[in-house]
């Protein structure tokens, strides 16, 4: 049967099967997506289709598509049947439900592209997240809607390989990467989020690019997040800005268009943020994005270089402390409690208004004064 861009086929409903008492048609039969008449980027499955709910996806229902990109699941679906999704080139991205309860063998096997999984996670379920992250070995990034925040959790990739030991007659097995421990914070019930952050220290050396992305995107989506991680997130990304920046400069480039761009900029904003970007290590990374013509990628950039905010405030504070002794602007100190306002340290009250005269004069002998000694970093916002 078809209807729109889908073919599709009615089973049974399984109340109906238990011999569950028939009141209406459409509450003893369901609709399966069987596959798709003419091949779209993105695919948009319904949640009903013949007037029935869809429930499922028949295997190899999308195998083969060379042209889909993305793919959106409804929250009436319950089960996604074998390699579904299998080698499908181009797919970069999911979104899904928790309501998923059976996802069979080889559903995205083969889909090179896919880096990204958007969960709406509405019963506390993670079957089906822990389902996907067992039937790859590849790193996967999962984006969970929760009931009360957002978390964004990416996985590292990892190697499992066979070695014939012939003197022994014996097949021996090897898992080289971190991504096998990271996966094991994932339950069926619950998620490890202190477990996943404790294991930061294993990344770092396996996968460098991955530790990167993953400090940044826990301090973005800080969900649970203990202040301990925190900062040994946040001290990564300072100790490796150059890396971290050259890196998500060149994440941006080859992701332009795509979700994956948005992420990479975000990520540079936070860097930018936190001050956590210094000339040192801008500098190459400002080339970089020069040479790719990525002007928000600069702009993010030399938005944070050079010094962090308290040191812009307190550049900004001593300056104008300069100013005050030499009678050019009002002690600041004594709006901080050090003086009555408006009057400088070591000066007496005034006991009078100052004359016309007296403040074209002021203003003239400012204006001869070398004001311009502003330090450039500081911004009319920051000042």
């Amino acid at each position: 049967m078809t209807e729109g861009n889908f073919t599709y086929k009615i089973i049974q409903a399984p109340s109906a099967a238990a011999g569950a008492e028939k009141n209406a048609p459409e509450e003893c039969a369901e609709a399966v997506i069987t596959g798709m008449l003419q091949e779209r980027r993105h695919v948009e499955v319904p949640d009903r289709i013949g007037g029935l709910p869809v429930t499922g996806i028949a295997p190899h229902a999308f195998a083969d598509q060379t042209s889909v990109r993305s793919v959106s699941l409804p929250r009436t679906l319950h089960s996604i049947g074998a390699f579904a999704f299998h080698n499908c080139p181009q797919l970069e991205e999911i979104s899904m439900h928790d309501s998923i309860r059976d996802f069979h063998n080889g559903v995205v096997r083969q889909d090179r592209k896919l880096r990204r999984i958007r969960l709406q996670v509405h019963e506390g379920n993670y079957t089906v997240m822990r389902d996907i992250l067992s039937d790859t070995d590849a790193k996967l990034q999962f984006s969970l809607e929760l009931s009360d925040g957002q978390a964004r959790l990416l996985f590292p990739g990892y190697d499992y390989a066979f070695n014939e030991n012939t003197m022994a007659r014996t097949i021996q097995f090897s898992i080289s990467g971190s991504g096998m421990v990271y996966r094991e914070c994932v339950r069926r019930r619950s998620i490890g989020f202190r477990e996943y952050d404790r294991l930061f220290p294993r990344v770092i050396p396996d996968d460098p690019h991955a530790a990167l992305e993953i400090a940044a995107d826990r301090l973005l989506f800080p969900y649970d997040l203990a202040g301990v991680h925190a900062q040994a997130y946040e001290d990564y990304l300072r100790e490796n800005a150059a890396d971290a920046l050259l890196h998500f400069v060149t994440l941006l480039n080859e992701n332009m268009g795509t979700e994956a761009s948005d992420e990479a900029c975000l990520r540079l904003q936070l860097m930018a943020d936190r001050g956590l970007i210094t000339q040192e290590a801008a500098d190459p990374a400002l080339r970089l994005a020069a040479d790719l013509r990525l002007t928000e990628a600069c702009s993010l950039i030399m938005s944070g270089r050079g010094t962090s905010f308290a040191e812009k405030k307190k550049a900004a504070d001593d300056f104008a402390e300069e100013m005050a002794a030499e009678d050019i602007l009002p002690d600041l100190s004594a709006e901080r409690g050090s003086e009555p306002p408006g009057q400088a340290r070591g000066s007496e009250p005034a006991d009078q208004a100052v004359s016309p005269s007296a403040q074209e004069d002021l203003t003239k002998d400012m204006t001869n004064r070398k004001v311009s000694a502003v330090p450039d970093f500081l911004s009319l916002e920051d000042w």
